[in-house]
């Protein structure tokens, strides 16, 4: 069966758990590069097959999502056969949270400064 997770409950997740999950994009490139849920990985999911080669890792929780929540879907139940512990995020149109990408709002938005992750917001009042 898969295990569903809100989008925005998943990413404050992986805020507390980073080492144990990833969260992964099934979008195309182009459409990662826009727009993203922060630190998120991008997989397309026309390369599924090959997703074992990239993540052989199967202890790590992997948090799946992409504008259309039936790849997600799609996508976990393949992954669930070969053993990984996945979890369907749903639809990346319903993430409120911090993002990263081209289209990001400036709220959102934020500069890696070497260790250091800045929000680009906390300096406007």
């Amino acid at each position: 069966e898969i295990k569903k997770i809100d989008i925005n409950e998943g990413f404050r997740q992986y805020e507390k758990n980073p080492d144990k999950i990833t969260i992964i994009c099934l979008d195309e490139l182009k459409d990662y590069d826009e727009l993203h849920i922060a630190d998120a990985e991008c997989f397309p999911f026309r390369l599924l097959d090959r997703f074992e080669e990239s993540y052989p890792n199967k202890n790590m929780k992997y948090y799946l999502y992409a504008i259309n929540k039936a790849l997600s879907e799609k996508a976990c139940k393949k992954l669930l056969k070969k053993d990984y512990d996945v979890y369907d995020l749903g639809s990346f149109l319903n993430y409120r949270e911090r993002e990263e990408g081209f289209q990001a709002t400036r709220k959102n938005r934020i500069a890696k400064n070497g260790n250091a992750i800045l929000m680009a917001g906390t300096f406007f009042f």
